[in-house]
């Protein structure tokens, strides 16, 4: 992953071919969508 955010100008994040987010690489990793999508929803509470 760190190839593809450090060459793309741009990233288009599909989930289940609906596109979710459209954006920088910094956009992309800061985008909760993205984040839920790929690495699921954390509680608060969770550690």
């Amino acid at each position: 992953m760190s190839l593809v955010m450090n060459i793309c100008e741009g990233i288009c994040v599909l989930n289940f071919g609906k596109v979710i987010a459209k954006g920088t690489a910094e956009e992309i990793q800061n985008n909760d969508a993205v984040i839920e999508a790929y690495l699921g929803k954390q509680d608060k509470g969770e550690n």
